[in-house]
């Protein structure tokens, strides 16, 4: 799930950068090239002039007769020869000629001059890559469109089997005609069998490259650990560089073994703490692309340069956000005393809180914003400082804020319940004039957004609709103000006010919720993310709760399949889909389908979670209605009546899960002729609906008919 191109400023933004301060040497003065003097002539070639020089080897302009052209010879340098550099040479000679590739320089000969290995390739006219976008004064999406050029030469190379293992600015030049070429192979590393065997192997703990540049596992100093996503990894750096004007990491004047740890541990400075209008998708994909788990970037350069087109193209790209756990998992690495310190204020209030609702914000799940609040933060101490910041504001505001001001008295005789209600009404007075010009969370409308969805959740799981309407929509609209409408954050927001909706009976507000946030989690994110079942399992219930089932029944069925493979049984989103399509097979009078997953989903429950827990009644109240349509009443008496029995002192008498079952059990006693029992508990049930519910919502009108 992304931020859609709104959120991602203007493509025409023009980083800038002082060329001086991050050009390699390579694209400097030449430096002196040797002692010995300058051949006139290697192998064919007329020596013309000096290039340039690397540790290995002295590159020339030199002119070929024929054909007729002028080249680029590189000649290792003769004091260097060894067998095992021979061996090397003509491995990269090898390589090099099997690279057919605009965005390559050709090699056209090999050769020995004097015992030194030569070959002479395509000489390109140009400038190097920095030089080049800060010369011609390009737009963000030029410099986009360049880079995923350079994207698709390097996977040419590496469906070659070659891994570069040295990509950088200086190592790419730009023609006259604005073509990227990549030059120096030199380090390069075959990756198919035949050449692996004719190899230098690469002694452990020996850096070859250009460390900035470097993947964590490149710099780890192990060579067995690098394959074609080391080079992702360096295109990362790259693409960093051309869009900042600057490295991710400041390693100037760090020693070798510190720049090795901050690459292997560290992370980048975010791109939008240097430029707000990166912020969003091209951000996104940056991070991919240095992530420092391998399994977590982009797996091609192929991959990472059709994210950029899609981003240039105005389309969903396909990599998403790190998610919050896994964000918290690497900052409570990096932070241990911090979030030691933390997390014991938060079991305190989190222990206060779960006391004061019983189990009733059970269902509700909380969605950590680490990554979304830490845009400004330059280097780990920021970013710790950060959170630190948030947290508190967080927790003063539920704390010294709320709980204080609603704390009941010895003698007031205030019961959880009614705590639970004075707090929310507490923080639904005091989160307005949290969140407006001046306010504590003014220039922080994400903190806002986050507890009114926690408010806004626990209303609707309390039953107050009314009172959770206003919070979650606000919250949804914060969220797609700052990160765009794809964003996991806002999806989850369309979500849960859809399931407010369908909560309060409004299917034509919640149904075109549920399709969108479905929509658009199936195309960015693929059928099988978690975050896509949650839409798809809740738009199969709103399509059984009004008949629906032609539509439904390929939703419900196709959720519980999938999650029951992925997340496997026990799993609570895989019981609610178990129930889902239970309950539609019950309204299709299928009772021999519903009757064994409403058990198993019991069953289940009870072990995991308890007979009391509000998900094990939910089942239990459904195959208890099952019974009662069989004309089981032996069966289906007691087990309603447990179900009352616990929903009642769980939830509370006037809670909507405690109304139906309450209506179900009336149902019952109409089903055996036992009228003035049914009457009796219809209408009290319907005098609390209609209080509670309104007189138009769904479940009160089902009352009123049955009554």
């Amino acid at each position: 799930m992304h931020d859609e191109q709104s959120t991602q400023g203007d493509p025409d933004q023009q980083p800038t950068a002082d060329p001086s301060s991050q050009e390699p040497t390579r694209s400097r003065a030449p430096e002196p090239l040797s002692a010995a003097p300058r051949p006139e002539r290697v192998g064919p070639f007329k020596i013309l002039g000096d290039l340039g020089a690397g540790g290995m080897g002295i590159v020339y302009r030199a002119e070929q007769v024929q054909p007729h052209r002028e080249v680029a010879l590189k000649l290792i340098r003769p004091g260097l020869v060894t067998g095992s550099l021979l061996k090397r040479f003509q491995l990269e000679a090898d390589i090099l000629a099997r690279l057919q590739h605009p965005g390559i320089a050709q090699v056209y000969q090999v050769g020995l001059h004097e015992g030194a290995p030569y070959f002479a390739m395509e000489l390109i006219e140009g400038e190097t890559l920095m030089r080049h976008v800060i010369a011609q004064n390009l737009s963000v999406k030029q410099r986009l469109e360049l880079f995923a050029k350079i994207c698709d030469a390097v996977q040419h190379a590496h469906q070659k089997g070659v891994v570069h293992r040295d990509l950088k600015p200086g190592n790419i030049l730009v023609d006259r005609s604005g073509q990227p070429k990549i030059l120096d192979f030199g380090v390069a590393r075959a990756t198919d069998g035949d050449i692996q065997t004719t190899t230098i192997q690469t002694n452990i703990g020996q850096l070859i490259g250009t460390i900035p540049y470097m993947s964590p596992e490149q710099a780890s100093g192990d060579p067995e650990s690098i394959d074609t996503r080391s080079d992702v990894y360096a295109l990362g750096v790259i693409i960093y560089e051309l869009l900042a004007g600057r490295l991710p990491y400041d390693l100037s004047k760090k020693l070798v073994h510190e720049a090795v740890r901050i690459i292997q541990e560290d992370d980048p400075t975010r791109l939008s703490s240097i430029y707000k209008t990166l912020r969003g998708d091209i951000e996104t994909i940056v991070g991919k692309a240095l992530e420092k788990e391998k399994d977590r970037r982009y797996q091609s350069a192929s991959a990472l340069s059709a994210d950029i087109r899609r981003y240039l193209g105005d389309e969903p790209i396909a990599a998403h956000p790190p998610s919050a756990a896994y964000q918290l998992r690497k900052f409570a690495k990096r932070n241990r005393a911090l979030v030691t310190g933390v997390a014991a204020v938060f079991v305190v209030l989190v222990a206060g809180i779960v006391t004061s609702t019983t189990f009733a914000i059970g269902q509700a799940r909380s969605r950590a914003e680490a990554d979304e609040q830490r845009a400004v933060a330059e280097d780990a101490q920021a970013r710790a400082e950060y959170e630190a910041a948030n947290a508190a504001a967080i927790n003063a505001f539920l704390t010294d804020d709320l709980l204080a001001a609603v704390a009941p008295s010895a003698e007031s005789g205030k019961g959880k319940e009614v705590l639970m209600r004075d707090v929310l009404d507490e923080a639904s007075k005091k989160i307005d004039s949290a969140g407006a010009a001046g306010g504590q969370f003014d220039e922080r409308p994400l903190i806002e957004a986050s507890i009114r969805e926690t408010l806004g959740w626990t209303y609707r799981t309390l039953g107050k609709f009314g009172s959770a309407e206003p919070h979650l929509m606000r919250a949804l609209e914060l969220r797609q103000d700052e990160l765009g409408a794809e964003h996991p954050s806002v999806l989850s927001s369309m979500n849960k006010l859809a399931a407010l909706y369908f909560s309060q009976s409004q299917f034509d507000k919640a149904e075109p919720l549920y399709v969108r946030t479905l929509e658009i989690c199936h195309r960015v994110l693929g059928e099988e993310h978690p975050d896509t079942l949650t839409p798809m399992n809740n738009l199969a219930g709103m399509y059984i709760m009004q008949g629906r089932y032609a539509e439904a029944e390929p939703l419900a069925v196709r959720t519980l399949e999938i999650r029951d493979r992925i997340l496997g049984e026990e799993h609570p989103d895989t019981i609610n889909s178990m129930n889902n399509l239970a309950a539609m097979y019950y309204r299709l009078k299928q009772y021999n389908k519903a009757e064994p997953l409403f058990a198993k989903a019991i069953e289940i429950q009870k072990r995991v979670l308890g007979e009391e827990h509000p998900n094990t009644l939910s089942p239990m109240g459904n195959l208890a209605t099952l019974y009662m349509e069989q004309g089981r009443y032996d069966k289906a008496e007691p087990l309603h009546i447990k179900t009352l029995e616990i929903k009642t002192r769980i939830l509370g008498e006037e809670h909507p899960n405690t109304l139906g079952t309450m209506n179900n059990l009336a149902y019952l006693y109409t089903k055996q002729s036992r009228y003035n029992e049914a009457e009796q508990l219809l209408i009290e049930t319907l005098e609390i609906k209609e209080r509670v519910l309104g007189e138009e919502h769904l479940d009160t009108l089902i009352s009123l008919v049955t009554l």
